[in-house]
């Protein structure tokens, strides 16, 4: 990691505050989760014996990426019933949908789409790019909680198995990707722009709407790849060679925005390479040495020839001229703490509810 994360901070021995906190906090996760023999074992028995009265055992949200494609076949070898739901934003890119198709199909899971409308969503997006936030992915991001919670009340399932993982994801600044369940943060932008915040209904799943659903209806989200020595290349060979499952070319590229907020619009803006964040996490782990990450850090995240072809696609799916689209990116950037929110009240609450279950923190919130 580096300062392109503004509120970084090093010690005496020139250690920063992630790779600490990894090493104190998120390696302890994966510890802990893998603790016994049969841990994986475990935990999808409890996932099957709460769902005995219901037709699925859980809900696994799925965009045709390694983590969350892995997490299904994971589930459905072990003989769980498994809702398999999508959030379609509209943005999929052609080689994500073949692979979620040809996974439902195969492991013969149960399927459900959480389709968003596009008039209000697109204008959603059009704020938190013009707030110059790195957060253009928000919107996204909390509809997916939305959507699978949405699916799991609906059909009195107990458990949401998520791809997310401490291996790969264990470490992402706050400043670079701040709470997407700060509904305060999130008005305070639409309302900068101009955009009603009714638009964001569909998508809107705050810290208050996360509270009900577990505490009102016991619903909880576990995390099946910190139980095993997840290797994500390993993971994309399985998938691969079992479902037919392909490669859309980079970390989030099932999604032609993520891949372009990712790539390109983060890193010219913000000077953010997700990259980083990743090869921290796996150096943390053995997995690549620094030297190794360093090396691939001296390559673009990005080719200019592809990002020609991602500029007019995006802009013109957004309602937007190419110039206009060129001036949002180059606009100076800002940060979550330029706006209002609720990171401190917030931190409090999360806070609280872990040393209530007893589980440790795994976030940055």
């Amino acid at each position: 990691m580096d300062t392109s994360d503004p509120l970084i901070q090093f010690d005496e021995e020139g250690f920063c505050n992630h790779c600490v906190d990894f090493l104190i906090n998120r390696l302890r996760v994966i510890t802990d989760a893998q603790s016994t023999k049969n841990s994986i074992g475990e935990l999808f028995e409890l996932v099957r014996s709460a769902g005995r009265r219901s037709k699925y055992d859980c809900v696994v949200g799925v965009s045709g990426g390694v983590d969350s494609s892995f997490t299904v076949s994971l589930a459905a070898e072990h003989g769980l019933r498994v809702l398999a739901v999508h959030l379609d934003n509209s943005w999929n890119s052609k080689t994500a949908v073949e692979n979620i198709r040809n996974l439902a199909s195969t492991l013969k899971t149960g399927y459900a789409s959480y389709v968003l409308p596009w008039t209000e969503f697109r204008q959603v997006q059009l704020a938190f790019l013009r707030a110059s936030v790195p957060e253009a992915e928000t919107p996204t991001d909390i509809a997916i909680q939305r959507a699978l919670h949405h699916h799991a009340r609906r059909n009195g399932i107990k458990y949401i198995l998520s791809g997310g993982n401490v291996a790969s994801e264990g470490i992402l600044p706050i400043s670079w990707h701040y709470n997407a369940r700060d509904t305060r943060y999130s008005y305070a932008i639409l309302d900068a722009a101009g955009c009603p915040r009714s638009y964001f209904e569909s998508q809107k799943f705050g810290a208050l709407d996360e509270a009900v659903f577990k505490v009102v209806h016991g619903i909880r989200t576990v995390y099946p790849l910190n139980f095993i020595p997840y290797d994500k290349a390993e993971a994309r060979k399985v998938l691969e060679q079992k479902y037919g499952w392909k490669y859309y070319g980079s970390k989030h590229g099932e999604s032609r925005f993520t891949r372009f907020i990712q790539n390109y619009y983060l890193y010219v803006k913000h000077g953010i390479d997700y990259r980083r964040a990743t090869m921290s996490s796996e150096i943390l782990l053995s997995v690549i040495s620094r030297d190794e990450a360093l090396e691939i850090l001296k390559t673009s995240p990005y080719s200019q020839e592809d990002i020609d072809v991602e500029l007019e696609y995006t802009s013109k799916k957004l309602g937007v001229v190419q110039e206009e689209f060129r001036e949002i990116i180059a606009a100076p950037p800002k940060w979550f703490f330029d706006f209002p929110n609720n990171a401190r009240s917030l931190g409090l609450f999360y806070d609280l509810y872990r040393k209530l279950v007893g589980q440790h923190k795994a976030t940055n919130f």
